[in-house]
């Protein structure tokens, strides 16, 4: 069972921009990032891996580095952060439609990839629980493989919402991939984005340490 602790928003240094950006209609914002994603490509390839679950779990790990971006507003306004999240990820189905698949987190990459492979094995079918999206302890991450982009914005069900959702894209002939991230302002500023940035850059660089 995943753990978590309740903010105490009395004693919390974020109160005041929390309830500032809790006030907009959209508190969202959305950037998109470069990486160099050329070393974790070759020792995918070199080493018979999945580049597509070696990235995930690259872009997964750097993310749960980051406490801002484990953390989720209910619906009482309780701030809860989680000791790791999960990422919710789409898998393209037999029909060429979409299905999702939870990738539970693990410390490393042998571990997410029992799991994960099961999982996407199962959404290509078609299989999905609807009550995973019960949970909030995830993020929502998609791979567009057919093309890269300079900008992306993300559907939102709520401009309220706190799961951060990001996309990456095709990785370009520099071996750079984009990076596109949602995040709500309320918990996440621009210094948060450039340490998950930073991780998934080192994560990248030396894939052997995943």
């Amino acid at each position: 069972m995943n753990a978590s602790h309740e903010i105490d928003l009395n004693h919390w240094n974020r109160l005041s921009k929390f309830r500032y950006y809790r006030q907009f209609e959209n508190q969202l914002f959305n950037i998109t990032l470069q990486a160099d994603a050329g070393p974790l490509y070759d020792y995918a390839r070199q080493n018979r891996q999945s580049f597509f679950l070696m990235t995930l779990f690259a872009i997964l790990k750097a993310l749960n580095r980051v406490p801002q971006m484990r953390q989720r507003i209910t619906e009482e306004e309780r701030v809860i952060e989680f000791e790791h999240v999960a990422a919710l990820t789409t898998i393209m189905t037999q029909d060429g439609e979409f299905n999702m698949a939870l990738t539970e987190y693990a410390d490393c990459f042998h571990d997410f990839r029992i799991q994960a492979a099961s999982a996407v094995e199962e959404a290509k079918t078609g299989k999905f629980d609807p009550d995973v999206r019960k949970r909030n302890d995830y993020i929502c991450a998609s791979c567009v493989p057919w093309y890269g982009f300079s900008a992306l914005s993300q559907a939102a069900l709520s401009l309220k919402q706190s799961i951060v959702i990001l996309a990456w894209g095709k990785m370009d002939e520099h071996s750079r991939i984009p990076i596109s991230l949602q995040v709500n302002h309320a918990l996440v500023d621009g210094i948060h984005v450039g340490h998950f940035l930073k991780f998934t850059e080192e994560n990248f660089l030396h894939p052997e340490t995943l």
